[in-house]
């Protein structure tokens, strides 16, 4: 599904992508880390305001208005804060222009500037409730929950709305909503963006085979599979143990140190920039809900993400369904992805978060487990939504991707 947005002043489009959702937090802290490198291959180099240009190893900190560059054979995986994730392919040039993380209420802001070059963004939390605004010299676009891969080219950018909730492509005045997976908007510099259409054939996999490594990662394989290895993909939006992402970001040798300071991370490149009162609204794909003290709710909707499959790489869709008890916050939760079936416990996290492990019960796939990591998200007295994460493990296999989902009359 798509949608046209006529007559929107792109001049404060962005401001709008960045302003939008965002919360009162801490004065900027100069040149604070905004993420790590969590998997590399090759030698990615990043150049930071006020230092001197570096290799990016796996554990290094990555800083606000960093600069980083890859030439033909390098790539590298990069994890923010909030568990965002951020694949740059070979050739690839991207500043990141703005970070703005409350760990406390999940919520801020992130802008990122792609000159050139192939990249994949996995949205984290602040996605969940702000756009994540990507600015190429072609487009502007922003990310609503969920996975996006981008095609910089020095005439033209072509975005493909993986999964997720929406992907919006501004340009010349026009600005274009995608809300159905495997649709992709091109735009070329100084035009409007493209009407959305499917993703051609063999497209996605030539795409994704630049973001793989091709000499192989710090840790035995390419950029992907580097950061499996390095524990920082099970913590993405949410994921693992439930210890927050700020307390395993570190300056180094390893990406599983220790923040000493803890602290809110808040380094503004535009801290002047206010949304604009008369910008259209994205499509509210939120329900009301008149009975919201029910027994319980059951909760219908899709999965989306990226199969490693006896390193064999794909695109796997699915779908799940979660019955949850309101008297309990506990409930069971069925999915069915890539040919699998998996069943299993829900279990409340925090306020409104849940998560759901579960086994496969299809004998064909032995030693499975999908784990889903979710919140309800909506309004009224007990929410409609739901979105998150999911990934999936076994011997030879690995998966992970997003999922939302809403409340079945």
């Amino acid at each position: 599904m798509a949608f046209r947005l006529p007559g929107v002043n792109l001049s404060l489009l962005t401001a709008a992508l960045l302003a939008a959702g965002s919360s009162a937090l801490l004065p900027a802290i100069a040149h604070a880390k905004v993420g790590v490198t969590s998997a590399t291959d090759g030698d990615p180099r990043g150049k930071p305001p006020a230092e001197a240009e570096r290799v990016l190893r796996v554990g290094i900190d990555v800083q606000a208005n960093e600069l980083i560059t890859t030439s033909a054979n390098d790539r590298a995986h990069l994890m923010f804060l909030d568990g965002t994730s951020l694949s740059i392919g070979p050739n690839a040039q991207i500043t990141i222009d703005k970070f703005v993380y409350d760990p406390t209420t999940k919520t801020g802001d992130l802008a990122i500037n792609a000159s050139k070059g192939v990249f994949r963004l996995v949205g984290g939390k602040i996605s969940k409730t702000n756009a994540i605004t990507v600015t190429t010299p072609s487009s502007t676009i922003g990310i609503r929950g969920g996975i996006s891969l981008f095609n910089v080219e020095q005439r033209s950018t072509t975005s493909v709305f993986v999964f997720g909730i929406s992907m919006s492509v501004g340009a010349g005045g026009q600005l274009e909503v995608v809300t159905r997976p495997g649709f992709q908007v091109t735009t070329l510099l100084g035009g409007q963006p493209g009407r959305p259409g499917a993703v051609p054939a063999g497209t996605l996999t030539a795409t994704l085979g630049q973001l793989e490594g091709g000499r192989g990662g710090q840790q035995g394989g390419g950029a992907d599979q580097s950061a499996q290895n390095s524990g920082f993909s099970n913590a993405n939006s949410g994921q693992g143990s439930g210890n927050t992402l700020g307390n395993r970001f570190g300056s180094g040798p390893g990406p599983r140190n220790v923040n000493p300071s803890n602290i809110v991370t808040n380094a503004i490149s535009n801290a002047t920039e206010t949304a604009p009162s008369n910008l259209p609204t994205l499509p509210d794909r939120i329900v009301s809900q008149s009975t919201p003290m029910q027994q319980t709710i059951t909760y219908s909707g899709v999965m989306g993400g990226l199969v490693n499959n006896n390193g064999n790489t794909s695109f796997g869709t699915g779908t799940y369904q979660q019955i949850w008890s309101m008297n309990t916050g506990t409930g069971n939760t069925t999915a069915n992805f890539n040919n699998s079936t998996y069943s299993g416990t829900t279990t409340r996290v925090g306020n409104s978060g849940f998560q759901a492990t579960m086994p496969t019960t299809t004998p064909a796939t032995p030693g499975r487990t999908m784990t889903m990591n979710g919140a309800f998200v909506g309004q009224g007295t007990f929410p409609t939504n739901q979105a998150g994460t999911f990934a999936v493990n076994g011997p030879n296999y690995q998966a992970g991707g997003a999922f939302a989902g809403q409340k079945t009359p």
